[in-house]
């Protein structure tokens, strides 16, 4: 495998099953140092596994929803790993779940503030940390 994300710090969100999880693994198979970021609890089994195989992985529970959330998952990102290179946004939802003429309005709120909310959320919180490493 190749090894494009050496020396490189990802920061993954809703990483503690499916797509996310399966990102954290070949990304840390080519190099990357991680921070996994998901609200379940199991996201540290997914860094336990990693960092059995030698990864540099950081879990970290979060609600991500909030700036409040996205802010302190980037803060410790760059606390921890002193920079942050990649940031992969894959919190969503399921509105795929059944036909969308059958979602209440209540229902597609919620799924817009857990999936567009949330990717916002976290590229504002990081522009300011790769501004920082723009500038060093």
């Amino acid at each position: 495998m190749k090894a494009r994300f050496t020396n490189k710090v990802m920061v993954i969100t809703g990483s503690a099953q499916g797509i996310g999880k399966r990102v954290a693994e070949l990304a840390a198979a080519e190099g990357a140092s991680l921070l996994l970021v998901d609200i379940a609890d199991y996201v540290h089994n997914v860094a336990a596994d990693l960092r059995d195989q030698g990864v540099s992985v950081i879990a970290v529970q979060a609600n991500l929803e909030t700036w409040a959330g996205a802010e302190s998952i980037m803060a410790e990102a760059y606390r921890q790993f002193g920079k942050i290179d990649i940031l992969i946004n894959n919190v969503g939802g399921t509105i795929w779940a059944q036909p969308f003429d059958q979602y209440t309005p209540e229902q597609i709120e919620k799924e817009i503030q857990r999936s567009l909310f949330t990717t916002l959320w976290c590229c504002r919180a990081v522009l300011p940390i790769c501004s920082n490493k723009r500038a060093a």
